[in-house]
C-alpha cells in the first residue's frame, strides 16, 4: 500500500482508494465510471477530496489535493475565500503536492498533517454561509407565496426568483419584490381610494 511506485505506472484509482484506507474509516472513494485524471474521497461533514497526478511538466508525478466547495442547494460554489487586502485579491483556497512515489501512506500522512486543519474549517464556514443562504431564500421565497396569492400571481418555483408579477385589464397591475422579510412594491392604475388606503397604512408607525 505504501510502496515506491514508478510515477509514470501509478494507478490513480488503486492509489486513491489506497489513501482512502489509509485516512481512516471516515474516508470512502468515491467511484467514478471510468479511470479519469481526477479521483475522489468522501469523508466526514460533507468533505471531498480531489486526487490528481500532474501529467507533465517539472511537477510531474507530484499527487495533487484539493478540497471541495462545491456545496450550495445545487452544487454551486460556496466562496469563502478571505481578501488579502496587500494583493487586492482573494487568498487562495488550500491545496498540497506531495512526491507520487511516496505512496498511499506517506501521502495520507501529508494530508492529515498539511491539508486538513486548513480545509476541514473552511469547509465548515461554508457550510454555515450556505445554510443560512438557504434558509434566507426558503423564508423570501414563502413570503412571495403569501403576497402574491392576494392578487393571484404565478410565482416562480426557483428559490433564486424574488419577484412575481401581476396584472389584470380592469384593475390595477404591478410587481411584488421581496428580501427575507421586507418587500417592495411597484403598483400601476390604481385607484384614488386604493391609493389613499395604500399611503395611509404606509403613513402609519410599524
Amino acid at each position: 500500500m505504501g510502496n515506491t511506485t514508478n510515477n509514470s505506472q501509478v494507478d490513480l484509482v488503486q492509489l486513491t482508494q489506497d489513501i482512502a484506507k489509509e485516512l481512516g474509516t471516515d474516508w470512502t472513494f468515491k467511484p467514478l465510471d471510468e479511470p479519469y485524471p481526477t479521483q475522489y474521497l468522501k469523508g466526514p461533514n460533507e468533505a471531498e477530496l480531489a486526487i490528481r497526478i500532474e501529467t507533465y511538466g517539472s511537477r510531474k508525478g507530484r499527487v495533487e489535493v484539493h478540497g471541495n466547495f462545491h456545496i450550495g442547494r445545487n452544487r454551486e460554489f460556496v466562496d469563502v475565500r478571505e481578501w488579502n487586502h496587500s494583493t487586492s485579491e482573494r487568498c487562495k483556497l488550500p491545496e498540497i503536492s506531495i512526491s507520487g512515489n511516496r505512496g498511499a501512506a506517506a501521502i495520507a500522512k501529508e494530508i492529515k498533517r498539511r491539508f486538513l486543519p486548513e480545509y476541514l474549517p473552511l469547509l465548515q464556514k461554508a457550510i454555515t454561509k450556505r445554510d443560512e443562504h438557504a434558509s434566507y431564500e426558503d423564508k423570501t421565497h414563502a413570503n412571495l407565496v403569501i403576497l402574491a396569492a392576494i392578487v393571484n400571481a404565478s410565482v416562480p418555483t426557483e428559490r433564486d426568483r424574488t419577484t412575481a408579477s401581476f396584472y389584470h385589464n380592469d384593475k390595477a397591475y404591478g410587481d411584488i419584490q421581496v428580501s427575507g422579510d421586507s418587500a417592495t412594491l411597484k403598483l400601476s392604475s390604481l385607484t384614488m381610494k386604493q391609493a389613499e388606503r395604500i399611503l395611509t397604512l404606509i403613513a402609519e408607525v410599524r
